[in-house]
């Protein structure tokens, strides 16, 4: 089994949710998805920092990423 590229995962990853081009996102949207990711990758590592020592750090992480592609899935939505 080949691994895949970053690129080749996103792609697959817009076609399971029902996106065919990232092309076709207006500026608004694609500002929304931005500041989506910079805000999470913050509350991320503000995660990172604050449950460095505690066990659930890896669920709460998970959880914050599962709260920012719900996120960024409803601003594609806006889409179709």
């Amino acid at each position: 089994m080949a691994l895949k590229s970053a690129y080749e995962a996103a792609l697959e990853k817009m076609k399971t949710m029902g996106i065919d081009d990232a092309q076709n996102l207006s500026d608004e949207q694609k500002d929304s998805i931005a500041a989506i990711r910079n805000l999470y990758d913050a509350k991320i590592a503000e995660k990172k920092i604050l449950l460095k020592d505690e066990e659930n750090m890896p669920a709460e992480i998970a959880f914050l990423e599962r709260e920012r592609e719900r996120k960024i899935e409803e601003v594609y939505g806006g889409n179709k």
